[in-house]
């Protein structure tokens, strides 16, 4: 696996992708790569899912095999899968549900978990903030970084991001500029993190009955549908998410079932 690691280290990919691509690796194990990919993907798999799979293992394959990267492509099935479901968002009572089970997690997963709702931002994003990411920018506070394709963001803070931050610099000053620091010094894993996500599901009956898993980017849609609700427009949107093209953004922005009956009620008046 040293060998794969280093492979797509000189990708330059993002370190989300980096760390999407060696979880699926690290799945393998003893099993046949080419036969791995064939149980783990069908007609009925989301495209989403596919091609994230059939990368990581076309990598697999230069790297770990020595294959060429056309010879490669010619042993990986078609990269066919249903369009990717919109995703839901968690509705107000179940933020309220959700804001209180974080309240009971430990830092600095509870201050990630709840930033990820105020910030829209992505998981690996937070997880790599340093305290020299925190700026102003006109009186307004926020994270100055590099995001998906090294590409600079700022993202405003609001009233409850802006004390999150605060409070948690007081109770837990950086020791070598990252922000959130996990067990060994180093920043945080977005997998920690995703398991506190399936932990509050679990263990709350109304998050429970949810229709998909509690997870970061599902939290990040409720992110992009709470500015929906509040107004916000599609253009700000798209450079509060770091999308390139607003057709990425546009994927976000589907009404849940109270703006929906919202609309029709204001038809009556």
């Amino acid at each position: 696996m040293k060998a794969f690691i280093t492979h797509i280290k000189k990708l330059q990919l993002s370190g989300s992708t980096r760390d999407c691509y060696e979880r699926i690796v690290g799945r393998i194990g003893s099993q046949d790569p080419i036969e791995f990919i064939k149980k783990n993907i069908d007609s009925d798999t989301p495209i989403g899912t596919v091609l994230p799979i059939r990368s990581a293992v076309k990598h697999y394959l230069i790297s770990e095999k020595g294959m060429d990267s056309d010879f490669a492509d010619t042993l990986l099935p078609k990269a066919k899968g249903i369009p990717n479901k919109l995703r839901d968002s968690l509705t107000e009572e179940e933020l309220v549900e959700y804001k209180t089970e974080c309240d009971k997690c430990p830092e600095p997963a509870r201050t990630i978990l709840l930033l990820l709702v105020e910030t829209g931002m992505r998981i690996a994003e937070i997880c790599n903030l340093r305290e020299s990411n925190i700026t102003t920018k006109m009186q307004i506070k926020g994270f100055l970084f590099r995001g998906k394709g090294s590409k600079q963001r700022f993202i405003p803070l609001n009233t409850k991001a802006s004390k999150l931050i605060d409070e948690y610099l007081e109770n837990y000053p950086p020791q070598n500029d990252f922000l959130f620091v996990g067990y060994h010094g180093t920043p945080i894993k977005p997998d920690a993190i995703r398991k506190w996500t399936r932990k509050i599901q679990q263990r709350n009956d109304r998050l429970k009955n949810l229709s998909q898993n509690l997870s970061p980017h599902l939290l990040r849609h409720t992110f992009a549908t709470n500015s929906l609700r509040g107004g916000m427009d599609i253009k700000t949107l798209q450079t509060l998410m770091g999308h390139n093209s607003i057709d990425t953004t546009s994927r976000y922005l589907h009404p849940d079932a109270q703006m929906l009956y919202d609309a029709l009620k204001s038809l009556e008046k």
